[in-house]
């Protein structure tokens, strides 16, 4: 089973993808905590999912992907139909995709 933390997003957005995520195999993790990193010490999940559109994503990936190099990480935007993906153990390399459910799901469980 995959665990899978969720970040910060705008409620419509967010409820999007968490229904999205809801397929077998996936397991959405869900902690109290407001601060990203602190809810990711909490869950230890094995996928991150971020909203790329956010100014302060660049800077959460970029400590995620060194201080926890085995966590992947998936942003994805709101305003366009793309995702970025950041694969475990690739220290900030990234691949770009379109969003759609079924590359998402794709993403998240490889």
């Amino acid at each position: 089973m995959t665990r899978v933390l969720m970040g910060d997003f705008e409620a419509l957005h967010r409820l999007g993808l968490e229904q999205i995520l809801r397929v077998d195999g996936i397991e959405l993790v869900d902690t109290g905590g407001a601060d990203v990193l602190d809810r990711l010490l909490e869950a230890l999940p094995d996928v991150i999912v971020l909203d790329l559109d956010k100014s302060e994503t660049c800077d959460i990936v970029h400590v995620i992907v060194h201080r926890f190099p085995r966590v992947k990480v998936v942003a994805c935007s709101s305003r366009q139909p793309m995702m970025r993906i950041y694969p475990p153990l690739h220290y900030g390399e990234f691949y770009e995709t379109d969003l759609d459910p079924a590359l998402l799901t794709s993403a998240v469980q490889a």
